[in-house]
């Protein structure tokens, strides 16, 4: 992620990650 650059993007792949790597950890 770029610093100020956060866009609607960013944040769904963030979001995507952060719960597929909770699934994985599950």
């Amino acid at each position: 992620p770029v610093p100020g650059g956060v866009g609607p993007m960013t944040r769904a792949s963030l979001l995507t990650n952060t719960i597929w790597l909770a699934r994985a950890g599950m």
